[in-house]
């Protein structure tokens, strides 16, 4: 990779937009994080003519020219294309509404800042003020992959290392770039949503059913309110879930990511879902969407906390909870009972009067505290959850 530190003046910025030779939506970058106070303070700042932080871009051959993909500067991108707008004919964002799909975020175009005690739109700027604006240079790194020489995970790598401002990265955000023609990967979000492009933007349609209504109960993903990063959670569980019931084997997240980075075309980590792990999954959140709905189960903590939750699915898909002669899908009666039994131990403050009960239950407690995700502590985790689920 070839580096390039270089300015680049607002005006010349906005003509790339203008003939769409940035792209916003590579695959490592993620939902937005600004809210409308940060973008208001950034664009103050920016008019003021004081500096801002250097926008990462990395350049990509389109015919005859390059075509450049943002990697680190997306949020203060999208607050210049929202403040500046289509509403002056001297210098705007053509089909800026492109860029936004979210109501939300079309209803912040034009919005204002604070200047000299007063409220401001771009449109209301001096003459004076936007010659001076146009002016305004953004510091720029280019980044040249020549000779393709550059693999994708080390621009994500890159991309770890230069993500100091805003919402840091997450692991699934690079499992998603390294791996995003690993078939596991695609075949579980195809069970949860689709993505549909709109206009320069990308928007994920979550779909109802009982993948999705299992998982939303998780309070990491009730709580959250953008569409794009509430799919990003629900796929994020859903593979980490996947992953199990395929190799039966506990892992850290650090793993899983280890695990996508390192995957090629015959790795057990790239195959898409078989027919039998599918079954398996389907049958293992028809019997918790009905139990959620016909019994107190969802609104324990086994349904509500991910190491509780994650204990709970790993444990009904390794063993042979499910598979007892009086069993019933999707109802399970028997099996309900003793996992809504255990949610209620789990949530109580006082001890099981059972001391074997209490004591597995203490474990398992313990085992839940800290370093949650340590394969371990999963492990000692489930062997309590059955241990007890057997004695109830």
């Amino acid at each position: 990779m070839q580096y390039t530190n270089s300015q680049m003046k607002l005006d010349a910025l906005i003509g790339y937009f203008n003939t769409s030779k940035i792209n916003l939506i590579p695959p490592f970058q993620r939902g937005r994080a600004w809210k409308l106070p940060a973008r208001r303070r950034l664009l103050e700042n920016i008019v003021k003519g004081r500096p801002i932080p250097a926008i990462f871009l990395y350049k990509q051959a389109s015919g005859s020219q390059f075509d450049y993909n943002i990697l680190d500067g997306k949020q203060r991108l999208e607050s210049l294309i929202l403040f500046i707008g289509a509403a002056r004919d001297d210098l705007k964002v053509k089909n800026v509404g492109s860029y936004f799909f979210d109501k939300a975020e079309k209803a912040d175009i034009g919005f204002p800042i604070d200047l000299a005690g007063k409220r401001i739109t771009f449109k209301q700027l001096s003459d004076e003020t936007v010659r001076q604006l146009r002016e305004y240079a953004i510091p720029t790194i280019e980044i040249d992959l020549d000779d393709d020489d550059a693999s994708l995970d080390e621009i994500v790598g890159l991309f770890v290392d230069i993500n100091t401002q805003g919402e840091k990265v997450k692991r699934f955000d690079i499992v998603k770039a390294i791996g995003r023609e690993n078939k596991l990967l695609k075949a579980a979000f195809a069970m949860i949503a689709e993505a549909q492009k709109r206009g320069k933007d990308k928007v994920f349609k979550k779909k109802k059913n009982i993948y999705t209504r299992v998982l939303e109960h998780l309070e990491t993903i009730e709580n959250v309110t953008g569409r794009n990063q509430r799919v990003d959670r629900i796929w994020e569980r859903l593979v980490e879930i996947a992953l199990f019931n395929r190799t039966k084997t506990h892992r850290q997240q650090g793993q899983v990511l280890k695990a996508f980075i390192k995957s090629d075309k015959d790795s057990a980590d790239y195959a898409a879902l078989t027919k039998n792990e599918i079954g398996k999954l389907k049958r293992c959140f028809t019997f918790l969407d009905h139990s959620y709905r016909h019994s107190e189960l969802g609104r324990t903590r086994l349904a509500r906390d991910i190491p509780h939750f994650y204990t709970m699915v790993t444990s009904l898909l390794s063993s042979d909870l499910l598979d007892a002669a009086d069993a019933a899908p999707p109802d399970y009666p028997k099996v309900r009972r003793k996992i809504v039994a255990f949610g209620k131990l789990l949530d109580s403050a006082k001890p099981p009067t059972d001391h074997n009960i209490a004591a597995a239950l203490r474990e398992y407690k313990e085992a839940s505290t800290k370093q949650t995700t340590h394969p371990g502590r999963r492990k000692t985790r489930q062997d309590k959850f059955l241990e007890i689920i057997e004695k109830l």
